[in-house]
């Protein structure tokens, strides 16, 4: 049995989208908690700056594995069993980070909890196209970055009240509190009707269609996307055109530097010329505040204006954000407001754009009973690029110095933009079944 109400399709889909999206919100605050978190473990273990960058990253090495199992194991075990494996992963990385007592402990539980996230990143926006129709399934699909976004702003919150205490295990353990709200969650949500329908399971699919609303998709619907799924299906023609485009918009969604104000903001504002930790922290939640609106607006406009126009808007404002940053480090400027414009645009239009449309692409594209995998194939990139782009960034400020490195990731922005204008397909108001048309 599952939780529904009559007569009353989005409603439910929200509601199952808001639980799936706790996923989005562990995400959000596992990845972000660690920046100022950091200050304070440091502390306690007196780490190395090798060291430092190794646990921020080891996050996104677990999220690599992660993600490339997610797909599978949704596939093969279905989407509600993949997330209870993710929780579990999740309380127990968690829990045993908190009480380590090494360094090895510290970098063992902190690649578990990214498996965990790397599952999430996978599943979630998976779970959530599968049970909207096209007419707001990029609303829906949406709300998973925006419950990103949430998990940063909260870890931003609670960084911030215990920063007179040092007390890092804290921030930590307030982490799983949206973990134990998405386990109670999954009891009431159910299975969606794409995964039935792959295996054969059609009367239940079509119960929980009724309940959705299909009038887009339609069992004959899901019939026809169906697919055998295997990872050597990936690589035939038609996939391999639309992971293309998946991971394309994936690797440049990383390298455009988006997470070097996740991980590092508040060491950015210290070099800026910020007098203190706390200072740092609280630009930071600023910014994060920011993201938040910015995110609620990209839910309303990306099924009216569209994936390609927020994308290609996206690009562009990161490209000019950013830019204006490297400026202020090249004429060694004295005026504190300017980091702060810079990185508030930079995460704005990462949020109004590529921040919820990627998602979203990615989880339209693919047929249906391969879905998992290419999703979790494209998000593997997503995460090898991240792990990449936060483990070079330190050294990069070394070596190129602060204005040239965010001038290259400048450059890499406009890049994206070129690459959505010439690749990326338009998706609003689709289905599965047209989507798939476009490659062919």
């Amino acid at each position: 049995m599952f939780l529904s109400f009559k007569n009353k399709h989005f409603l439910n889909a929200l509601i199952y989208t808001i639980i799936a999206c706790m996923g989005g919100v562990l995400f959000g605050y596992h990845t972000s908690a660690i920046s100022a978190a950091m200050l304070f473990i440091n502390k306690s273990f007196l780490l190395s700056n090798i060291q430092i960058s190794f646990l921020v990253s080891l996050i996104i090495l677990g999220a690599l594995f992660g993600s490339i199992m997610g797909g599978a194991i949704a596939d093969k075990f279905g989407r509600k069993k993949a997330f209870f494996i993710a929780l579990i992963l999740m309380f127990y990385g968690t829990v045993s980070f908190i009480f380590s007592k090494t360094i090895n402990n510290l970098f063992i539980y902190r690649f578990i909890v990214g498996i965990s996230i790397g599952l999430f990143s996978s599943i979630v926006p998976i779970y959530i196209a599968e049970i909207s129709t096209s007419k707001y399934r990029g609303r829906l699909v949406s709300i998973k970055y925006m419950g990103l976004a949430t998990g940063i702003l909260f870890a931003n919150f609670i960084s911030f009240l215990f920063t007179s205490t040092s007390n890092w295990q804290a921030i930590f353990l307030i982490g799983l509190i949206p973990a134990i709200i998405m386990f109670i969650g999954l009891l009431i949500i159910p299975e969606t009707p794409s995964y039935l329908s792959s295996i054969n399971k059609k009367d239940k699919a079509l119960e929980i269609l009724n309940v959705l609303d299909n009038s887009n998709n339609t069992l004959e619907t899901l019939e026809k996307g169906k697919t055998k799924a295997s990872f050597k299906d990936l690589f035939s023609k038609s996939i391999k055109s639309a992971l293309f485009v998946g991971i394309g918009i994936n690797i440049f969604r990383q390298i455009s530097g988006i997470n070097i104000v996740t991980y590092y903001a508040p060491k950015i504002f210290l070099l800026s010329g910020f007098a203190s930790e706390k200072l740092a922290i609280s630009a930071n939640l600023f910014v994060t505040i920011i993201k938040i609106i910015c995110t609620i607006l990209a839910i309303f406009f990306i099924d009216k204006i569209g994936r390609r126009i927020l994308l290609m808007i996206s690009f562009l404002g990161m490209s000019a954000s950013i830019f204006l940053l490297s400026i202020y480090f090249l004429l060694k400027l004295n005026l504190l407001i300017i980091p702060i414009i810079a990185l508030v645009g930079f995460s704005s239009f990462f949020s109004f754009g590529i921040g919820a449309v990627t998602w979203v692409i990615n989880s339209e594209i693919y047929p249906n009973g391969i879905r998992g995998r290419a999703v979790g194939l494209a998000t593997f990139f997503n995460w090898i690029s991240n792990y990449f782009v936060s483990m070079s960034f330190l050294s990069l400020i070394g070596f190129l110095g602060n204005s040239t490195t965010f001038m290259m990731y400048s450059i890499i922005c406009f890049i994206g933009f070129l690459f959505v204008y010439f690749k990326v397909p338009e998706t609003k108001n689709k289905t599965f079944a047209e989507i798939q048309k476009f490659w062919k």
